[in-house]
């Protein structure tokens, strides 16, 4: 009885270690995070402010991480279609996507907001701030912000302006610049940036925000005139275009930023790793100097300063948007 006792357990230790060792293998499985290419899905056009920042980190995170880092464009519906993909996406840490401050604290605010949660979207990292700025067709007979809003009272119900979607950073800053002013115009969704731009250059529409890396060839060979940047402080690019402020428009700022995102419930070693990364490649003075090349202020954090920021312009725009009275 004991000889088969002894038996039967040096018979079942081999079982018993397969056993621990199938155990370990998520363990493992998370240590060697990431083993395969990773995509980051961009919630707008290629060429975009945050298409180009998102590029420049993607580009030392896959030397940082030993992997590929693919960036997808996917724009379409201010930002939503890039969202709703991550958001169905397997929570393992190999899609995220960079997702605007408009999808993030401005569209769960809209009456017609997407059928599912961002506020369930797992944050990595900030990317970069994207100063803006307010640019309308250099045919325009206005030189100022003021000029710009007494021609559109002048003019009612025949200017309009071009964001990229509605509940999109440009919209509600063109709205909170009316609800400031009393301009009149009128608003023009797009797919993306780039062609709200083109149809300012053509006159199509007379008005748009966008990226000062973007407007500034535009604004050089004069076929757009810059009114005002969104921020505080005057751009380097532009030190002649005055801020919001110093135009007369002091009930605001705007000055749009992306983060990088992962789907909900994604592991929190998993979230730390990556942002970790992300930090790291920002802290490279030379990802910040090709960063700031194009006009862009490179901004890392962790996944709970992200997490704290996004839940706090939220709470911010949720009386913002009912004071718009958006339609």
């Amino acid at each position: 009885m004991k000889s088969a006792s002894c038996a039967g357990l040096r018979r079942g230790l081999p079982f018993a270690l397969f056993l621990v060792g199938f155990a370990c293998r998520p363990a493992l499985a998370a240590e060697a995070f990431p083993s395969k290419p990773i995509t980051v899905i961009v919630s707008l056009q290629a060429g975009s402010a945050s298409d180009i920042a998102t590029r420049v980190v993607a580009n030392d995170l896959s030397k940082k991480l030993g992997v590929k880092v693919i960036v997808e464009n996917l724009p379409g519906a201010g930002g939503v279609l890039g969202a709703a993909r991550l958001h169905s996406a397997k929570p393992d840490g190999y899609t995220l996507a960079a997702l605007n401050n408009g999808l993030i604290t401005f569209v769960p605010n809209l009456p017609d907001r997407p059928s599912f949660d961002i506020g369930t979207l797992s944050a990595v990292s900030m990317i970069a701030e994207l100063p803006s700025v307010l640019v309308v067709p250099a045919a325009l007979p206005v030189s100022t912000l003021q000029a710009f809003v007494d021609y559109s009272r002048r003019h009612p119900g025949k200017l309009s302006y071009g964001s990229v979607g509605m509940g999109s950073p440009q919209h509600i800053a063109m709205e909170m610049l009316k609800s400031a002013t009393g301009a009149d115009l009128l608003h023009v969704p797009y797919r993306g940036g780039p062609q709200a731009v083109a149809d300012v250059v053509s006159g199509q529409i007379q008005a748009t925000w966008i990226a000062v890396s973007v407007a500034v060839p535009f604004i050089k060979t004069d076929q757009l005139r810059a009114l005002a940047v969104g921020g505080g402080e005057r751009s380097p690019q532009l030190p002649d275009t005055p801020t919001l402020k110093e135009a007369g428009v002091a009930e605001f700022e705007y000055v749009p930023w992306v983060g990088m995102y992962a789907p909900p419930d994604t592991p929190a070693p998993v979230l730390h790793k990556l942002s970790e990364a992300v930090r790291e490649v920002l802290g490279r003075k030379a990802s910040r100097d090709q960063i700031a090349g194009y006009g862009l202020r490179a901004k890392g954090s962790t996944p709970a300063e992200l997490q704290q920021l996004g839940e706090s312009e939220r709470r911010e725009m949720a009386a913002v948007i009912e004071g718009l009275r958006l339609r």
